[in-house]
């Protein structure tokens, strides 16, 4: 039995955890706010630390902390974090079957973390993982690969760098609603840490948002890792019941293909907007951001959740909604348990943006679009900050059933 373990679980383990490890290494040189120390850089196991650049680390020298409550009363930089994952993602690039596909998972865990820190104004810089695989086999070794492949250039583009990660193969914990026990299919989870880097000067204070502001939208062109489970049930309802019902379905497997489309990281860009540098200087921004929502699960409520008492939006040139969410509304009209409604998409999905900005001034608003369009990133100013005592949203319709939808903050 131990020889049998060693087989299916340690060695294939092992030789995909070398693989990670040189992805880790590789990326060291991705952040110029930090150096790397590996501690045993011959043994890929070995423990990695690292050191902020001095002049970072003399400004996180500059707190003060109370000498009864042991609490921070005063300080500069500060490092945070975040974790979050892939969530169901990962299952649809396991049904669609194609190992390319797996070159774009590695967006997922960078976006969900790193964009949560930029949101905040926060510079990420650091990112560990870990991969929970259902088996590690000769016929799914390719897909690995084109993880790790994909996962490092994203790394680069990011200028993030994984530090460490751990890939376990858990036979009996890992599956998804698509698993056909084949050993061609990589089946798996992933999730992530996040460390960056916090500037009080650089945070952005939501508080501040008023009437009239310019609200700009960053465009996302899949579903963006939340409504997992929706897309699964659909897919069930639709081209099931059975997986090899599924599986030999063209239109199933196209539709699946469509759901592999990796989420953008708008990080990189909002950092640079408001003036970080990637050595974690600070240069000059380019553009005032009063408040930025991460429109992830929850949708437009992600926005509601940042305006202050008093203050609502009319978002009324919201743009059009990627073919994935549009395809879904039109595949679940028959479906009354499913069926997707207009409201449904712009507070379950987002509708078409992955990320809204407030600018505070029409100047900062086209400032904030040209940034974007540098970095491939589609944006538009998709509406206003309006004056609500209830903080009502409207949003002019992109989906079928069109019209103004009114939602509000509660």
């Amino acid at each position: 039995m131990n020889d049998l373990y060693k087989k299916n679980v340690i060695d294939p383990g092992d030789e995909v955890s070398k693989m990670a490890s040189l992805v880790c290494k590789r990326s060291f040189k991705n952040s110029k706010a930090i150096t790397i120390v590996s501690l045993q850089p011959e043994n890929f196991r070995g423990g990695v630390g690292y050191l902020f650049k001095p002049e970072i680390i003399k400004k996180m020298a500059e707190c003060e902390i109370d000498p009864i409550s042991g609490e921070i009363t005063s300080w500069t930089i500060i490092e945070v974090v975040q974790n979050d994952g892939a969530g169901g993602k990962p299952q649809f690039f396991t049904l669609v079957e194609d190992p390319e596909v797996f070159r774009g998972l590695g967006w997922e865990i960078i976006a969900m973390t790193a964009d949560d820190l930029a949101r905040l104004g926060i510079l990420a810089i650091i990112i560990d993982n870990e991969i929970g695989v259902k088996a590690i086999t000769k016929e799914n070794m390719p897909a690995m690969q084109a993880l790790f492949e994909g996962y490092e250039l994203a790394l680069k583009k990011s200028n993030i760098v994984n530090i460490t990660g751990e890939t376990a193969v858990m036979k009996h914990s890992i599956t998804a609603f698509c698993d056909a026990n084949s050993s061609e299919q990589l089946v798996l989870t992933w999730g992530a840490s996040c460390i960056g880097l916090a500037r009080k000067d650089l945070l952005i204070d939501s508080s501040k948002i008023k009437p009239d502001m310019i609200i700009v939208g960053f465009l996302e062109k899949g579903y963006r890792c939340n409504g997992g489970t929706f897309f699964t049930n659909l897919i069930l309802e639709i081209f099931g019941p059975t997986m090899q019902d599924i599986q030999n379905n063209p239109e199933a497997i196209k539709f699946s293909r469509e759901l592999t489309t990796p989420s953008i990281s708008y990080a990189n860009t909002i950092c640079r907007i408001i003036g970080w540098n990637l050595d974690g200087s600070v240069g000059e921004p380019s553009a005032e951001i009063a408040g930025i929502a991460h429109i992830t699960g929850g949708g437009i409520k992600k926005l509601g959740e940042i305006l202050p008492q008093g203050v609502g939006a009319n978002l009324d040139s919201m743009p059009k909604p990627p073919k994935v969410l549009l395809q879904a509304q039109k595949m679940s009209r028959s479906i009354p348990s499913l069926r997707l409604t207009d409201s449904q998409a712009y507070t379950t999905f987002h509708g078409g943006c992955g990320m809204m900005i407030v600018a505070k001034t029409q100047e900062d608003a086209n400032a904030i679009i040209e940034e974007a369009k540098k970095d491939g990133i589609d944006a538009q100013i998709i509406g206003k900050t309006t004056n609500s005592i209830e903080g009502i949203i409207t949003i002019e319709s992109q989906f079928e059933q069109g019209g103004t939808l009114t939602f509000i903050d509660n």
